[in-house]
């Protein structure tokens, strides 16, 4: 998808595309989000072209909109973007092909209106997917959506489960997992919640969400169970940028960005003493001294070219400050 991407970014801005290259910049703000890398989400939604008159700058309008609202939830939480999220669902109702382009649109309106408090907002979208799914009985994204959604309003585990098994979409198969589990937790059921905690851990996975990788890991921490990050192959070598593991290098780049081990440990869902000794390690193995150091290190790092990698993020793009994780 990256790939894909940023090959439509840049044929999209060499024809003078502007509303193909706001869509491209949407959907590489969401890779960037679903990464972690919530500087390069915020770039992204931040780079788009001014709308014109033309049909695609119209519909990029609207990707436009959600984009922002999913990378400001992911960068301020639920509550500083509500307002965002009410203007989108104003007119939802008589724009309801929004929810189309991506089964787990309306869920995650449901999921953040609720997190804020906002239990009307989050009924309105539930009602639109669910007229939505009326008129085209034979979409199934659209029929697992709504499982997923009455799941989420009504905390109901069976709804939730019908999500789950019937999404072909991987990463919002393990979203409904992750839904569940957190469900199941709540409701007391260690073992339910730890089983689909595990799944929708293997799916994001699978995915290369890491950002979402790293909240199950947490979840499951608060459960008593643990389990690492995925690191890089036996042969990585002893010294230089290219030894870092996968978790040094996000804290390095996080702390590059200029946040504090306090702040870089709530987006990577970790402890600031860990964070700290990522630090550490990053400093013996880059044979350096300094966070002044180290941003110099990352920021010549962010001009190499881009390699596709899916436990990677997507290639660094200048970074924005951003201080809170994402609420899920």
């Amino acid at each position: 998808a990256a790939t894909a991407g940023q090959a439509a970014l840049a044929n999209a801005e060499t024809m003078g595309a502007h509303g193909y290259a706001s869509t491209a910049h949407c959907i590489l703000g969401v890779i960037a989000l679903r990464r972690g890398d919530i500087a390069a989400a915020t770039y992204h939604v931040a780079s788009r072209s001014a709308p014109g008159p033309h049909f695609a700058d119209t519909y990029a309008r609207a990707e436009t909109a959600m984009t922002q609202a999913q990378v400001g939830e992911g960068r301020d939480g639920p509550t500083a973007a509500i307002g965002r999220i009410r203007q989108i669902c104003a007119d939802l109702p008589a724009h309801r092909g929004l929810l189309l382009g991506d089964p787990t649109t309306a869920t995650w309106l449901i999921r953040t209106a609720l997190a804020a408090g906002d239990n009307e907002l989050a009924a309105i979208a539930a009602r639109t997917a669910e007229a939505l799914a009326s008129d085209n009985p034979g979409f199934a994204p659209i029929t697992a959506a709504v499982a997923h959604n009455m799941g989420l309003v009504g905390q109901d585990p069976a709804h939730l489960a019908e999500a789950a098994a019937q999404h072909h979409d991987p990463w919002a198969k393990a979203s409904a997992a992750e839904d569940l589990g957190v469900l199941h937790a709540r409701q007391g059921d260690r073992d339910r919640a730890v089983r689909h905690l595990e799944e929708a851990l293997g799916g994001y996975q699978l995915t290369g969400a890491t950002a979402d990788m790293a909240r199950i890991r947490r979840r499951l921490r608060k459960l008593g169970v643990r389990r690492r990050h995925r690191t890089q192959s036996a042969d990585r070598p002893v010294s230089g940028w290219h030894s870092l593991t996968d978790a040094e290098r996000a804290a390095s780049e996080l702390v590059a960005q200029g946040l504090s081990n306090r702040q870089a440990a709530n987006r990577m869902y970790i402890s600031s003493h860990t964070v700290a000794f990522y630090m550490r390690q990053a400093f013996r193995k880059l044979n350096i001294s300094s966070r002044v150091e180290l941003t110099r290190i990352v920021m010549q790092q962010s001009q190499q070219p881009a390699t596709v990698n899916p436990m990677q993020g997507i290639a660094p793009q200048p970074p924005s400050p951003a201080t809170r994780p994402r609420p899920h």
